[in-house]
């Protein structure tokens, strides 16, 4: 497993995190939500954009600031 005690959030850690949030409220909290939309809402091309994210989503959730779910798919922690 990869060391994180010198991690820290970044900025892009964060808007991804945003679009993350923002786009689980606009479906109504119920259903994750998978990187390339996440991707695709920071302004990334459908192309790259779940590519962009991975890193990301994996400090965030090493942070408990997501989780995985099923297929994919990640949901803020509240």
């Amino acid at each position: 497993m990869k060391q994180y005690s010198k991690l820290r959030i970044t900025e892009k850690d964060e808007n991804i995190y945003k679009a993350l949030c923002d786009l689980y409220k606009e479906k109504g909290g119920k259903v994750g939500i998978g990187p390339t939309e996440i991707g695709i809402r920071v302004g990334r091309d459908s192309y790259d954009a779940s590519a962009y994210c991975n890193a990301s989503l994996k400090k965030l959730i090493h942070f408990k600031k997501i989780e995985k779910i099923d297929s994919g798919k990640y949901i803020p922690i509240d």
